[in-house]
């Protein structure tokens, strides 16, 4: 839906955090205040505030942050001032559940009551409470919808690590996920989404062929991919209706960029990737992606499929060559 668009009639449209607070905790507080036997207790909203960390970790030592409370006390999910911290608001109705145990089944009485289906977008950036959250509510829910990209995970600058996409220290592969998926008796729907809307067909064969991911394009727009060398690199990077993406750091270049990671869920009219020494074979036959961090492989994914039209390509050798003529 583009911002200009409305959402249909009877529809709410709202953040993960903002549904938590309004349908989950918000209206069940008196429960809430009782689980911590603080029936005294009224909230004052919530915030994006970091809560403190249970301690850090120096040469080798744990060392405890006296500013931490623990989960059994109510000030771990809130402020001083009363608010609820919004990355807490999962583990808090968690662990209200496990202390009353009736908790979700009412929670989820209301919400089948007024919504004939929720649907959650972006499924693959949830981690750990949030996921565990969201499996327990689908078990009571009469009818949910959570869409996502498994090749989308682990791109953001937080929320990267976790289940349900770590194992111990190894990484899930798509095949697991889906089968851990359908183990928890969701019906996973491969097809429907499987074409994309934004990419042409020339972007996703490139892809699928490189990264080895399945991409297949729905052939609503057409672009090309273009490997840029020489002066041409200078006009690709001072075009303006080229949006330049690139590994990190971009505010420190003069000419207009964006992170990979933070290009997620953009639609761009065309796209110039600027990469990385991992990929400087990406063009030729000898490239392989064994080696190469999950992450990495996720970023370059999101950054190469920006693009409605042409994708521009620029090996990280020749984009040094140039690179000191366009730092800030």
């Amino acid at each position: 839906m583009t911002s200009d668009e409305q959402a249909p009639t009877l529809t709410s449209v709202m953040t993960f955090h903002a549904f938590l607070h309004r349908c989950l905790v918000r209206p069940y507080e008196p429960t809430i205040a009782e689980c911590f036997g603080r029936s005294d207790f009224r909230s004052r909203g919530i915030t994006t505030v970091d809560p403190p960390e249970k301690g850090t970790k120096k040469k080798g030592k744990f060392i405890p942050n006296p500013q931490y409370v623990s989960k059994e006390q109510i000030e771990h999910y809130i402020t001083k001032g009363n608010q609820y911290y919004c990355s807490r608001l999962s583990e808090l109705i968690m662990y209200v559940n496990k202390r009353n145990s009736s908790f979700l089944a009412r929670v989820t009485r209301r919400l089948n009551l007024f919504y004939d289906q929720i649907l959650i977008d972006e499924f693959q950036d949830f981690r750990e409470y949030d996921y565990e959250l969201i499996v327990a509510l689908s078990d009571l829910i009469n009818s949910v919808v959570l869409v996502g990209d498994y090749y989308q995970h682990s791109v953001s600058a937080t929320n990267n690590s976790g289940k349900p996409f770590k194992k111990q220290k190894e990484e899930v592969t798509y095949t697991d996920f889906v089968e851990e998926l359908r183990k928890l008796k969701f019906s996973v729907d491969d097809i429907t989404l499987s074409k994309s809307r934004r990419c042409s067909k020339d972007i996703c064969n490139f892809i699928s062929e490189k990264l080895g991911i399945t991409i297949e394009s729905a052939d609503i727009n057409q672009g090309v991919v273009k490997w840029v060398t020489g002066d041409e690199i200078k006009e690709i990077l001072q075009s303006p209706s080229i949006v330049k993406l690139v590994i990190k750091d971009s505010k420190q270049y003069s000419f207009e960029a964006i992170n990979w990671s933070y290009s997620k869920g953009d639609t761009v009219d065309a796209a110039c990737v600027v990469l990385t020494d991992k990929f400087e074979k990406l063009n030729t036959n000898e490239f392989s992606i064994q080696g190469i961090h999950t992450s990495t492989i996720n970023k370059l994914y999101v950054a190469l499929t920006r693009s409605k039209g042409n994708l521009f390509l620029i090996r990280a050798s020749d984009f040094k060559k140039y690179k000191k003529d366009y730092m800030i």
